[in-house]
Order: structure tokens, then C-alpha cells, then sequence
């Protein structure tokens, strides 16, 4: 007897086996979200931290921008970084809240091809953080506390943190601090998923000081302190601002001509470098670092030298100056009185304005600091004629225009100085040093800006910040 071939199971079997092919296809093909931050369930996520959802393919961006759903959704900015989108919030998250979160079905990819299912997460918002550095005598770490909390919490492990500033969004503290044998670090800290990485391992023989992150995270800015071979005593360091590209292999630039010391790098929010040339003895601003030995797109003259403060908008850098106004003949010879005030500089124009008052105001403003809202500045005063003089300076705020300045503290004997704005604008953190009593330690201090009330937070530190 003669047998027949079997070909239907052997079709059958290629049918399916085709089926399950293109199921497979379909199903590696359609677009998807392959993560989210911050993640699902995290908690004490920073007031301004971004929200970031990354695709398995590139997307079709307008529509799936018409379908991202955040509740509640405060003011803001979407972007996108390759396949990534990036909602950056203009105004903190609100603080202790639960933030709801999603991508709903049918955002396409850039092929066309829908998502098939809503993706949805959630987060809490913790409560803004005061951080700063403890203790003033000896190898500092860095810490945090809420205005709610007894305690604080210790952020760094370190041999001794020197100087630290926080991200543009206030989701990270970028630090340097001692490493083994005498090497410094630069490096970076989440403040929600504690996160460390280093970011520059600093030459042996430099010092690295005054890190500070550009707002896109492109670059990092900071002094380099290195002992001068050709100053004429022995130990004097030589300072000068580098910038450090962050991606790929390169190495760090000089912001400035290499025989002109400088230091105090800012960014400001829209990328401009600012830092203070000590050979000029005038502050340059750098529209985007790229090459060594730049020379700066503006500069604006200061015999100063104090750090300043951007504006929230970037326009506009605030910082004090050092006027000398000549005395009249007088029996004795006498130095000349001198005052110092805050000047607005516009980076468009150049344009420069006394913020402080009319010519021969006899007052020492320093230390100024932009609200969140740009709308006021607080800063401190003291006055230098007879009448008025006290031992400390005190706090002041006034619209940032110059008008309306008004006093918020009446403490003669008391200094106040490094103060910050909380990301809502209703509260100051500075520093407090008792003038009478030089053996007594600073201490950080926080105050509502109406007045109504204020409390110590720490003895013994310094450099207070408020991350949201």
C-alpha cells in the first residue's frame, strides 16, 4: 500500500508558527514606556525634581504630549532628550503631595503604531529641605532638616566636605570634599534616591573648590586651587575657574586667560558663566563655554569682588560694590568714607543700576539673594553714619527694582548673613554671628518673611541652602 504524504499538519504547523511571527513582531514593535522617574511609589521626591518617561522607540512627540496626564500638574515645561520625555515643573511640586501620574493608550510612536494600554505611577512630594554644612571647627559633612523635623539627617560620608551648591531643579547636591591622601572629589548626590557618583577626581596638588552644575547638566564650573610658583611667599594659592564638559573624554578648560586669577563661577537658569576676574577686577559673563583661555562676552567692572546673585529669569545679576566717596578738609588725615551697594546688571544690555539708593547713601549691602518669584530681594544692610551704625548687619528685603525696601530684622549686635529664599518664597534660612562674643560659633537661623515667626535650626554650621 502506498502512502500519502502528510501536508496538512506540516501546513498547519507553518501557518501558526508564521501567526505567532508576526504576533511576536507586533508585539516587539509596539511602543511602549521602559521607565519611569521618578519611580513608582518613590517617596520625599525634591519640589522641583523632573519628571522623566522614556520610550523603547522614538515617538510621535504631539501625541504623546496630548496624552501625558500629571495630577495635580503644577506650571511647566515638557523637552525631550532623544526617546526621553522630560517635564520640568517652573514651580515646585506641592510640598507633602501625592502626585498622580500616566500615559494614556494611543500615544503613537514615530511609526504610527499605537501604545495599547494606559502606563500610570504615582509619587510623594516631601517637604522642602534646609542643608548645610556642621560643623564650622573641624572636617564638615553635609546635612538636611525640615522646618517639621528635631533632627537633622547626614546627607555625606566623607573626610570633610568643603563646599557644596545644589542642582538647578535642587534634586542634587553637587560637593567636593577630601578623598585619600590628601585628593579632592567632586561629586554628585540624589537627594531622593541618595545616589552618589563622583563626577571629577581633581589632580593631585589641586584643590577643587565651588562646584557648580549648569542648568542642563552639560557642564560643571569650579576653582582649582593650586600653590602659585611665582608668588613671592611661599604657600599663596593660585585660583582659577575651570569648566568641565560632562560628556565624552574631555578635559576641563580654563573659563579665562591663563594668568588671570578668578573664582566664584554662577550659572545662571538660561546658561550664561559668570565669575569674578581678580586680574580685570571685574566680573565676566560667558554665554556658553567651549575653549581654553575665552574671553568673556561682557564684563562689568567691580572692585568688590563679593559673590552675587542671578535672577530667576537669568537676565539679570545682582551684586555689591564698593564706592569710595572723598571727605571733606578736615584738621586730620583721614582715609576716605566708603559705602557699599547693590547693582542690577542686565547681561542683554550691559546696562548697570544703583539698587541701593542715590550717590552718598552711606549703607553696606551685601549679600543679596533672588525670591523664587523674582520679585523681591533680600540682602544685608548696614549702615555707616553715625546715627544709624550698628554692629551687625541686618536683614533686608526690597522689590528688585530698588522700591520699597523695608528692614525684617532689628538685632544690632547680631550679623546676618548667607541667606535663602524657600522655594514657596515664605520663609529666609541665614546665618546669625554674634558680634560681642567672637568666641561664640554661628549658628543657622530661619525666620517667616512676615514676621510671624523664626527658630534656631543648628550651632555651629554654615552655608545654609533650601533644596525643594
Amino acid at each position: 500500500m502506498q502512502l500519502r504524504p502528510r501536508r496538512r499538519p506540516v501546513l498547519l504547523l507553518a501557518v501558526v508558527g508564521l501567526a505567532a511571527g508576526l504576533l511576536l513582531a507586533a508585539a516587539l514593535s509596539t511602543p511602549r514606556v521602559s521607565s519611569v522617574l521618578p519611580a513608582d511609589a518613590s517617596r520625599d521626591i525634591p519640589g522641583k525634581a523632573s519628571l522623566r518617561v522614556s520610550f523603547n522607540q522614538p515617538m510621535n512627540r504631539a501625541s504623546v504630549e496630548s496624552r501625558l496626564a500629571i495630577d495635580p500638574r503644577p506650571a511647566g515645561e515638557i523637552r525631550w532628550e532623544g526617546n526621553d520625555l522630560v517635564f520640568q515643573p517652573s514651580e515646585p511640586w506641592p510640598a507633602g503631595g501625592h502626585i498622580q501620574s500616566g500615559v494614556l493608550a494611543g500615544a503613537l510612536s514615530a511609526r504610527g503604531l499605537p501604545m495599547l494600554g494606559d502606563v500610570t505611577w504615582a509619587f510623594d512630594v516631601g517637604q522642602p529641605r534646609i542643608l548645610y554644612l556642621w560643623p564650622a571647627d573641624g572636617p564638615a559633612e553635609l546635612y538636611a532638616r525640615t522646618l517639621q523635623a528635631e533632627e537633622a539627617s547626614r546627607l555625606t560620608f566623607t573626610s570633610g566636605v568643603l563646599d557644596y551648591s545644589l542642582t538647578a531643579d535642587g534634586s542634587a547636591a553637587v560637593y567636593s570634599a577630601s578623598g585619600i591622601a590628601g585628593s579632592v572629589e567632586i561629586r554628585q548626590r540624589d537627594l531622593s534616591s541618595a545616589d552618589d557618583q563622583l563626577l571629577y577626581a581633581c589632580p593631585q596638588g589641586i584643590t577643587c573648590r565651588a562646584p557648580v552644575l549648569s542648568p542642563d547638566g552639560r557642564w560643571l564650573a569650579f576653582e582649582a586651587h593650586e600653590e602659585d610658583p611665582g608668588a613671592q611667599v611661599a604657600g599663596t594659592a593660585l585660583i582659577r575657574v575651570q569648566v568641565l564638559p560632562l560628556e565624552g573624554e574631555a578635559q576641563a578648560v580654563l573659563a579665562a586667560p591663563a594668568d588671570h586669577p578668578t573664582s566664584k563661577p554662577a550659572w545662571s537658569s538660561n546658561g550664561w558663566l559668570t565669575y569674578y576676574d581678580h586680574a580685570l577686577m571685574a566680573f565676566g559673563f560667558l554665554v556658553a563655554p567651549d575653549s581654553a583661555e575665552q574671553t568673556a562676552d561682557l564684563y562689568v567692572p567691580n572692585a568688590l569682588g563679593d559673590r552675587g546673585d542671578w535672577s530667576p529669569d537669568g537676565e539679570a545679576f545682582v551684586v555689591p560694590e564698593m564706592v569710595f566717596v572723598p571727605e571733606a578738609p578736615a584738621a586730620e588725615d583721614r582715609p576716605p568714607v566708603f559705602y557699599s551697594h547693590l547693582y542690577r546688571v542686565d547681561v542683554r544690555s550691559g546696562a548697570v543700576l544703583d539698587l541701593s539708593g542715590e550717590g552718598g547713601f552711606l549703607v553696606e549691602d551685601t549679600g543679596p539673594s533672588f525670591s523664587p518669584d523674582g520679585l523681591w530681594l533680600a540682602f544685608s544692610r548696614k549702615y555707616l553714619d553715625r546715627s544709624r551704625w550698628t554692629l551687625g548687619r541686618q536683614i533686608w528685603r526690597m522689590r528688585t527694582d530698588g522700591l520699597a525696601p523695608e528692614p525684617l530684622t532689628d538685632e544690632p549686635s547680631l550679623n546676618h548673613s548667607a541667606l535663602a529664599w524657600s522655594p514657596d518664597g515664605q520663609y529666609l534660612v541665614y546665618m546669625v554671628f554674634d558680634q560681642t562674643d567672637m568666641t561664640r560659633p554661628a549658628e543657622v537661623w530661619w525666620m517667616a518673611v512676615d514676621g510671624s515667626s523664626t527658630g534656631q535650626l543648628a550651632v555651629g554650621a554654615y552655608s545654609p541652602q533650601w533644596s525643594p
